[in-house]
């Protein structure tokens, strides 16, 4: 067999292992659906499963505060939860960063827990939506060095 024809086998290819996969959620339904895929996936690997949820804050002369509620945190556990009952391996792991710094927190997370991929929801906008709004999705994309799966909330 010509060394072509060994790179098109299908047997040939590598074994991609999946050891560790971070999932960062907020309150929505578009990290449900993200809570979804990850379950699928990880349901056929032996990948643990960080769920993330960051916290912002703001400082000012008023003093410190949390721009979300308490209810997100809750919501990751929730997922965790529901990971762990259909027998996956996870965790849930909460950040706190200033205002806007989400998507620098869920890289930085990634690569303190060595995850091997990120997995994020989406709103589902155009592509002029994230520029002008800055989603978090979209920021992680496009500066992570690590693969990003971004589910849609279809």
């Amino acid at each position: 067999m010509d060394a072509l024809a060994s790179s098109l086998d299908p047997r040939a290819a590598e074994v991609v292992m999946i050891r560790s996969i971070l999932l960062a959620v907020d309150d929505s339904k578009h990290s449900q659906r993200a809570a979804e895929v990850v379950r699928q996936i990880a349901e056929h690997t032996t990948a643990a499963v960080v769920v993330l949820h960051v916290d912002e804050v703001a400082i000012g002369r008023w003093g410190r505060l949390r721009i979300d509620d308490s209810s997100e945190d809750e919501f990751a556990s929730a997922i965790t939860a529901e990971l762990r009952a259909a027998g996956v391996l996870a965790t849930t792991e909460i950040r706190e960063v200033n205002y806007h710094g989400v998507a620098r927190a869920i890289l930085l997370a990634a690569d303190d827990l060595e995850s091997d991929f990120i997995v994020v929801g989406s709103q589902g906008r155009s592509d002029v939506g994230p520029i002008a709004l800055g989603s978090v999705s979209h920021k992680v994309l496009h500066t992570s060095q690590r693969p990003v799966l971004i589910v849609p909330c279809g």
